[in-house]
């Protein structure tokens, strides 16, 4: 899988991350992405909306296994170090978490093919969206929930280094080379 880009968008619709890991085809300046946060936003309200009132009932009532995204091992993880895993930083290890979890996204949008790229969208409890574009077209339930352990793991990288950092404001735009560098790394050993 090859990643695009990663975007995160606060829960009132504006984008206050963005990372192009490979440039898009068309120039795009900061308005056009602001634009795309905006879009996505609307239209992951829209699906909540649209998402029949038998299915929300079933994912409220329904607490079992069926609603966890499984876990994969070693996502994102450097191990060809000498000495094992490299670790991230986390308190919780070099692999964040060893359990499936619960994905907050019930009702929205989490996954979109198109003939260029797919999306995929991973919903905090907050309501951040973390948006993950891959260029190739991923159909299969494997690479969900490859792209849903990544999307998790940074959630964790934001929750360590953003969150934790005194100088960051709620909802503003992220500037912290340190985390970037955590995603990029993220990333690169995918």
């Amino acid at each position: 899988m090859a990643i695009q880009s990663i975007m995160i968008i606060n829960k009132s619709g504006g984008l206050i991350y963005n990372h192009n890991f490979i440039e898009p085809r068309g120039q795009m300046n900061s308005n056009d992405y602001l634009i795309i946060a905006g879009t996505l936003h609307s239209v992951f309200a829209i699906a909540t909306q649209l998402t029949p009132l038998a299915v929300q009932i079933n994912n409220k009532a329904a607490q079992n296994a069926e609603s966890d995204v499984p876990y994969i091992a070693g996502i994102g993880v450097n191990t060809e170090s000498k000495g094992g895993p490299r670790e991230l930083g986390s308190f919780m290890g070099p692999d964040y978490f060893q359990e499936s979890f619960t994905n907050w996204n019930k009702s929205g949008l989490r996954h979109m093919v198109t003939d260029d790229f797919s999306m995929f969208v991973f919903q905090s409890l907050t309501g951040l969206k973390f948006v993950l574009v891959s260029t190739n077209n991923f159909r299969s339930n494997t690479s969900v929930s490859i792209a849903e352990n990544l999307l998790r793991k940074v959630y964790c990288v934001y929750s360590d280094y953003v969150m934790k950092d005194p100088f960051y404001s709620l909802d503003m735009p992220i500037r912290s080379e340190l985390f970037e560098s955590k995603v990029k790394e993220l990333i690169d050993n995918l």
